[in-house]
């Protein structure tokens, strides 16, 4: 089997120890939230697992060798997603209700803080190389991470936000743990910086890529696929790219697109409106146009690291799956 393919199973095992050895409580939801336990049990796509993984493999590293960041970087990601739920009021996680709707919002930020110094200390203890480049970049990733989650809160207060503040937020909150995850392997093998930087480089176009996707399919997806009500950005008038694309495109599908982001209105017509206009007036299009781009030069960045070319085809093809699920 390849590596991606023996490589989820073993993590997510590992997940699953380390999380039950949390106190009871703690454990319990963590659980609830990761998919172990409930009535319909689902599990995350280890996304990030994944890509260290692979790009351990095309360092000439085995799976063991990254094992325990990996787990470490799927802890930490998935504290974000208690907290995110919680912060956005989304009742949905994954198609079932989010953890704080279950257990509510108190127990559910302990939950998500248990995660984060879960996650912090299995890089600490990690006997192996690089230790210490490896614990930096986690807690970078976490700065960046909470960083980018308080700009966007802010940024949620007007329609006057650039796209440049966009891409702040997104390489903050989104890319910093996808780089991580690239980077980390390079880190453990001792890569010279030109490799580190193109890795940091791919994590942080992809990270860009999947986020704009995920912004046209919060308006425009299948909740049957994306877990999520349709539109939750549109009713919290979070800015998303599309968002940005239509009211700044100068036409008068983005003036009358204005005027309803401007107004108080989440009824489902009024929303179904506003993602009409959205789409009149380019905003779709240019979204759909820039996550290409974001993706060829992640792609482009992951040429640059020189890595095995099996499992540099494979990082190809998981990118294509991040952005296109």
């Amino acid at each position: 089997m390849s590596t991606l393919e023996t490589s989820p199973g073993a993590v997510s095992s590992v997940i699953r120890q380390r999380v039950s050895a949390l106190e009871p409580t703690l454990a319990g939801i963590c659980a609830y939230h990761l998919g172990f336990t409930g009535d319909h049990e689902t599990g995350g796509k280890l996304t990030r697992a994944g890509l260290m993984t692979l790009a351990a493999e095309g360092l000439g590293l085995w799976p063991e060798d990254v094992r325990s960041p990996a787990v470490a970087l799927e802890l930490l990601h998935n504290s974000t997603l208690i907290h995110d739920d919680i912060i956005d009021a989304d009742e949905l996680r994954r198609g079932r209700p989010a953890a704080w709707q279950v257990f509510g919002a108190g127990p559910a930020i302990l939950a998500g803080d248990a995660l984060q110094a879960l996650s912090l200390q299995m890089v600490v203890d990690d006997p192996g190389a690089g230790r210490a480049e490896i614990a930096a970049a986690f807690a970078e990733a976490l700065r960046l991470v909470l960083a980018g989650q308080s700009r966007e809160l802010t940024v949620r207060l007007g329609a006057g936000t650039g796209v440049a503040e966009y891409n702040q937020i997104v390489t903050e909150k989104t890319s910093a743990l996808l780089e991580c995850a690239l980077v980390t392997p390079a880190l453990r093998a001792g890569r010279p910086e030109p490799v580190r930087d193109a890795l940091r480089g791919a994590g942080r176009h992809l990270g860009l890529a999947f986020q704009i996707a995920n912004d046209v399919e919060d308006i425009w997806g299948d909740p049957a696929v994306t877990g999520k009500p349709v539109r939750g950005d549109l009713e919290r008038r979070n800015p998303s790219f599309p968002v940005l694309a239509g009211l700044t495109a100068g036409n008068p599908a983005g003036e009358r697109l204005r005027g309803l982001w401007a107004g108080d209105g989440t009824a489902a017509a009024y929303l179904a409106e506003m993602a009409a206009l959205i789409e009149e007036s380019g905003g779709r299009r240019a979204a759909e146009e820039r996550s290409r781009r974001h993706l060829d030069e992640a792609l482009d960045h992951l040429a640059r690291a020189e890595l095995d070319p099996a499992a540099s085809a494979g990082l190809a093809a998981l990118f294509n799956r991040v952005v296109h699920r």
